[in-house]
């Protein structure tokens, strides 16, 4: 009938241009012709439509014939099925679906019908079996009344092999001894027994999890076991980690151990998966357990200050790389995080300081001052190394050029620094950071030095300028700028100190680094003070001596008092660790501090933050300060009873 219809229109048409043609010559002959076309078109219009009616009523004759034939098929067929109303109430069952439910309304048994009845597939769990709902809605034009026609396909077969391939399914898991190294240079350590030991206690869990190991590398074992233990794994949250620790070296040198886990559907998948996870691991300082599943992490353990890594042989081969690298390339620009401090900008002078000995122009990307550096932007202005170093995210945007290099110090994530849009437009992109790695670090470097057991960016950056190049001289003020980063970070050399802290200090001051200067940098006003101490007295105490504050929005530079007051919480006594929450026009910032015992890093990490173990700092965007207290104490909460 389509066709038909297609060429009756197609030769109305004709018709009509026929007569239209005839028309312009004679326009008695085109009234004529049209008027004929007119009576042919109308006669096949009837006959059509006649021939339609006539086949339709055969078709429902035949229906009409078979109706208790196809009623009695749908009432026997082994597929439950039913007819609803739009309120849930049955109006019919075939006898498959009596043996299911024999109630009145469907909601009885599937309670997201309302919601979901217009959704053409649901999924639902009964009895024990498992279904696939189909939905279809009946239209008659007899009654406004929404029925729904339903059919349910069981499932239970597929949904168990699927259920067993997945819990089959390999995953693996890699095991790295963070400290071989150290342990094998210790010359009390027994290294045979010990590193047997550790295999032993590695073997032991792979065969309680059903899977096997193999170490393929001096501390480093591969493990491969069923997808179905990794929910104990967690559950026990990779207890291997403490029992290795128990282990009696001779020595007062605890074994430390890095878990990685890659969970996909794929085992060359999961291996990489575990790879990238262990990575992610040791950059956060190792000491604990990662599992990566797609693009999110899991993080267990991470709760104990590592000792600082005495080789140096990391640092050179950086030095070395970051020589050849500038040699190469265009200009420097050097770029830290938002509200940079004292170790962003003394980290930054520091590289500048590199790049200058070898006759790059290097340039310190700054949006703008705060109380934190002024005093060190003043005596740049002073000397006139402002005006030639010192340039915004705007004029930046407009210097950059393909061959030049931007290196990135002090954080990780592209969302903290002065301008994340720089990352994208250059092909030489170098990351120096102390921080322990986040989920979402910068890694499309050139080159990375990411050491979380290290003090700060200042003295990262100032073991690099040793073995940069012979001849290497920083100015009294840029080992100043690098001294005071090292003071900030480490609190007036309190925490995160390690021998090779106080070795990049000596070094600093052998040339000519101003204690004077470094003091008149932390300098505060009295205002400033008064604030300070406000916020201290409004800190809450929780039991287990944590200490929780904020700063009112109208104190001036309400983040920069945070971090003061959470650092003058810690001389309380009594007080483990300290957050004090700080709120400007943007955000609210976040300021932890703890004397180790507490994991601050591990609590701000989940607000989307990062730091230390010791010092750590989150922003959080749209939201109240109350909503910011009540979701930080949450947390608090959740660390305190042991979920981390």
């Amino acid at each position: 009938m389509k066709t038909y219809r297609g060429l009756l229109i197609f030769l109305g048409i004709a018709l009509l241009a026929l007569g239209g043609c005839v028309f312009f010559l004679s326009v008695s002959w085109g009234i004529a012709t049209s008027a004929a076309a007119a009576v042919v078109f109308g006669v096949v219009l009837l006959v059509l439509s006649g021939t339609g009616r006539k086949q339709q009523a055969q078709m429902d004759a035949v229906f009409n014939d078979n109706r208790e034939v196809a009623a009695k098929i749908i009432n026997f067929v082994a597929v439950p099925a039913l007819i609803a109303d739009d309120r849930g109430r049955i109006c019919w069952r075939n006898d498959a679906f009596k043996k299911i439910y024999d109630g009145a309304n469907i909601t009885e048994i599937l309670p997201q019908y309302l919601e979901k009845k217009n959704v053409a597939a649901q999924q639902l769990v009964h009895a024990g079996s498992s279904y696939q709902v189909m939905n279809m809605p009946l239209k008659r034009k007899s009654s406004t009344r929404k029925l729904t026609f339903q059919y349910w396909l069981d499932r239970t077969e597929a949904v168990h092999y699927q259920r067993l391939y997945t819990e089959q399914m390999p995953y693996v898991m890699l095991v790295y001894v963070d400290n071989y190294e150290e342990l094998t240079s210790e010359l009390q350590v027994q290294k045979t027994s010990v590193l047997a030991e550790v295999e032993r206690l590695v073997s032991d869990l792979c065969k309680r999890q059903g899977g096997l190991y193999r170490r393929y590398e001096n501390g480093r074992f591969l493990c491969i076991f069923e997808s179905k233990q990794l929910e104990l794994l967690e559950k026990d949250r990779f207890s291997l980690m403490e029992q290795v620790r128990r282990i009696d070296t001779g020595t007062g040198m605890q074994i430390s151990l890095s878990i990685a886990v890659g969970v996909a559907p794929r085992l060359a998948q999961s291996e990489e998966g575990a790879r990238s996870a262990m990575e992610l691991a040791l950059g956060r300082g190792g000491d604990q357990a990662v599992v990566k599943e797609g693009t999110n992490y899991r993080f267990y353990g991470g709760k104990n200050q590592k000792e600082t890594v005495q080789s140096r042989v990391k640092t050179r081969l950086f030095s070395k790389a970051l020589h050849q690298l500038f040699e190469n390339a265009g200009d420097v620009f050097i770029m830290g995080h938002k509200h940079s401090d004292m170790d962003c900008i003394g980290a930054a002078l520091g590289v500048m300081t590199c790049a200058n000995h070898i006759g790059s122009h290097a340039y310190i990307v700054l949006d703008s001052s705060n109380p934190m550096i002024d005093d060190a932007v003043s005596h740049m202005e002073k000397d006139g190394l402002a005006s030639r170093c010192l340039v915004t995210p705007e004029q930046a945007k407009g210097m950059l050029k393909s061959n030049s290099v931007l290196v990135v110090v002090d954080t990780q994530r592209a969302n903290t620094t002065t301008a994340p849009e720089l990352i994208g437009m250059v092909n030489h992109l170098v990351l120096i950071d102390h921080h322990r790695r986040s989920a979402d670090y910068i890694d499309n470097t050139t080159l990375h030095y990411l050491e979380s057991r290290s003090s700060s960016a200042s003295e990262m950056v100032t073991e690099v300028m040793q073995y940069f190049a012979d001849g290497v001289r920083p100015t009294a003020f840029t080992c100043s700028a690098l001294l005071a980063g090292i003071t900030v970070d480490t609190k007036q050399f309190a925490f995160n100190v390690g021998s090779r802290t106080f070795e990049a200090a000596g070094y600093l001051r052998r040339n000519g680094a101003d204690l004077g200067m470094v003091k008149l940098m932390f300098q505060n006003d009295l205002n400033s003070y008064i604030h300070c101490a406000n916020t201290v007295e409004r800190a809450m105490i929780r039991s287990s001596g944590i200490a929780v504050s904020w700063c009112d929005k109208a104190v001036p530079n309400s983040k920069l008092t945070a971090a003061q007051a959470a650092d003058e919480l810690l001389g309380i006594r009594g007080v483990t660790a300290a957050f004090v929450l700080g709120e400007d026009e943007e955000s609210i910032a976040i300021s932890g501090r703890s004397y180790g015992r507490v994991n601050v890093q591990l609590i701000l990490e989940r607000l989307g933050g990062g730091g230390h173990l010791t010092m750590a700092g989150a922003q959080l965007k749209n939201m109240t300060m109350e909503q910011a207290r009540a979701e930080l104490i949450r947390n608090i909460e959740e660390y305190e009873g042991g979920v981390n």
